[in-house]
């Protein structure tokens, strides 16, 4: 079908769409409008695919997508021919994610029209979501050919090249896009980055200039401009940049941290730290700040430029907590503990960060060796949130690593009556009843873990192994285990609990195949090889089983009297 027939097309559907919304906007006003609407001449039947097409329509304006889809298939059933009604039914197949079907119709339509700038590009964007980046170029490149003042097609097109890392195309599409569309920023700012990455910093700079005079309050090709003149090493135009952002937008928090920054390494302390008292001023009100100095800094971890930038900020705020919070993460990712702490314990209970720095602070006290002081910190925050279920589930944590089991199993439980479909509450009872010898109860509470969260490799790897060690329901505890390392294949406790159930069925090759897996993905662990230990015991392989039980009590810290008796008996052997 050429183009002139699909216009005139087109402008049939439009009109009859007008004609036929007419008629359907005195829908439901009276019982004689009703009435009216059912004795409606033939060609407004459901065999006419004009009247498919309109109905369609009204379907989108009610947002009943899956209707329109279903009346324009009925159309395209009967006018196969119409390149119009295929490719208003793709976009609505696309909507719905049905990019296979969609495809199907756009190469149907493109099989008869080669040169259909609409397919062509339909073709493209879904060849993209399919990651097949040749047929998308081809697709695209074809239409630019057919419509080259077609922006969208240019900017879809260049960016397939830039993602595939071949600027020569990627600079060849915008560098026509800036002849052929000559006033169009968008132009001249991705041909300007494609040159930066080339490279080409002096044309680079030439054309991102050109899209500033295009759109003078665009950010992006000054960020643009700011790696040019850092590359180049020109501080003056760099502080230009800034501060022509700052211009533009007196709020924007990250043109000020950066041309703080700027004037720091360009040792200009005083014009720094000017900047940065204002940040700490306005932080209270705006919480941007925070965000930014985060998102900026601290996320990327670059924590000596934090702490800078925090320093100078807390001289305006000295007690706002946020800034405290900040800085102590800083300090911590500093390996700075001492001073991380003295702004962690600022941050008050009203702060957003308050319960994060509680936490952050308890276990910094438990690296330095202070328990009691840990246990205190989360104590004192529970008077303030008491519903917190993460204040009991490290001050439990805590007594439990103390062996204080009773204690622990105490707190874990008041924390389940604040929250009780908390999983991790449930699966921390169910280690510490395993730690006092309980361990139906233990295996109860497992189960709850799993009924909360089925997925949780973790909880199903100990009710698995729990099972094996016990020696029973051994096909479970097989299952269960084989569930949890489908979801992690390379953790090495769970392969070591899927060899110890093959111990436990005597199927010893099998469980020293998995448990030498187990060990090379954890190679110190003292279980895993008191595990190979055991296999090579009951193979009487008993030289190789007294060598895996000596490397397991140089690693073993706590009950090694039973693996001591081992090795002490084989020894006997050996004599």
């Amino acid at each position: 079908m050429t183009l002139v027939m699909i216009n005139k097309k087109i402008v049939v559907y439009t009109l009859y769409l007008i004609m036929i919304c007419a008629v359907g906007c005195q829908a439901g006003r009276s019982e004689q409008d009703t009435d009216k609407w059912s004795e409606a001449p033939a060609t407004y039947s459901s065999t006419n695919p004009l009247y498919l097409f309109a109905a369609a329509q009204l379907k989108l304006k009610e947002g009943d997508v899956n209707a329109a889809i279903r009346l324009l298939g009925q159309a395209v059933e009967l006018d196969a021919d119409s390149a119009y009604l295929k490719l208003e039914l793709v976009n609505l197949l696309l909507i719905k994610k049905e990019d296979q079907h969609a495809l199907k119709l756009v190469e149907e339509v493109l099989a008869k029209d080669p040169d259909n700038i609409q397919a062509l590009t339909l073709a493209g964007g879904i060849y993209q979501k399919q990651n097949k980046p040749d047929q998308a170029v081809r697709a695209y490149e074809k239409a630019l050919a057919q419509n080259p003042t077609e922006q969208n097609i240019y900017l879809l097109l260049g960016r397939i090249y830039w993602n595939c890392n071949d600027l020569d195309n990627a600079e060849r599409v915008f560098r026509q896009m800036t002849r052929v569309i000559p006033d169009s920023y968008a132009a001249f700012y991705f041909f300007g980055k494609v040159l930066s990455a080339e490279g080409k910093l002096e044309a680079a700079e030439s054309a991102l200039l050109k899209s500033l005079e295009l759109e003078p309050t665009l950010e992006e090709p000054r960020n643009e401009l700011l790696k040019i003149y850092q590359a180049q090493n020109k501080p003056g135009k760099i502080a230009q940049i800034y501060q022509s952002m700052l211009e533009l937008d007196p709020d924007n928090h990250r043109a000020a941290l950066g041309l703080a920054e700027h004037y720091r390494e360009v040792n200009k302390p005083a014009l720094s730290l000017r900047l940065l008292k204002d940040l700490g001023r306005r932080v209270g009100s705006d919480g941007a700040i925070i965000s930014d100095v985060f998102e900026m800094y601290v996320e990327t971890k670059q924590y000596k430029e934090a702490l800078w930038a925090l320093e100078g900020m807390l001289q305006s705020a000295p007690s706002n907590s946020d800034l405290h919070y900040l800085a102590g993460i800083a300090l911590d990712g500093l390996e700075r503990d001492g001073e991380a702490l003295k702004h962690l314990i600022q941050v008050r209970p009203d702060s957003k960060f308050y319960s994060n720095a509680v936490i952050h602070s308890a276990l910094l006290y438990h690296d330095m060796g202070k328990m009691d002081r840990a246990i205190e910190v989360v104590k004192e925050a529970l008077a303030h949130e008491p519903d917190n279920a993460d204040y009991y589930l490290y001050l439990g944590s805590f007594y439990e690593e103390l062996e204080r089991y009773d204690d622990a199993l105490k707190i874990f439980q008041e924390g389940l009556r604040k929250d009780d479909k908390n999983a991790r509450l449930h699966f921390r009872i169910g280690v510490v009843y395993d730690k006092m010898g309980s361990r139906q109860d233990s295996i109860s509470a497992i189960k709850a873990v799993l009924k909360l969260t089925p997925n949780d490799a973790e909880a199903l790897n100990y009710l698995g192994y729990t099972y094996a060690d016990m020696g029973i329901n051994l096909d479970e505890a097989e299952t269960l285990i084989q569930t949890a390392l489908r979801m992690k294949p390379d953790d090495g406790y769970i392969t070591d609990s899927l060899g110890w159930v093959y111990f436990k069925r005597g199927q010893y090759t099998q469980a020293l195949k998995w448990l030498n897996k187990a060990v090379q993905l954890v190679p110190d662990d003292p279980t895993i090889l008191e595990h190979i230990g055991d296999v090579y015991l009951q193979m009487e392989s008993r030289e190789k089983a007294l060598n895996f039980y000596r490397r397991s009590l140089k690693k073993k810290e706590k009950d090694r009297q039973a693996l001591k008796e081992k090795i002490r008996i084989l020894q006997g052997h050996e004599k």
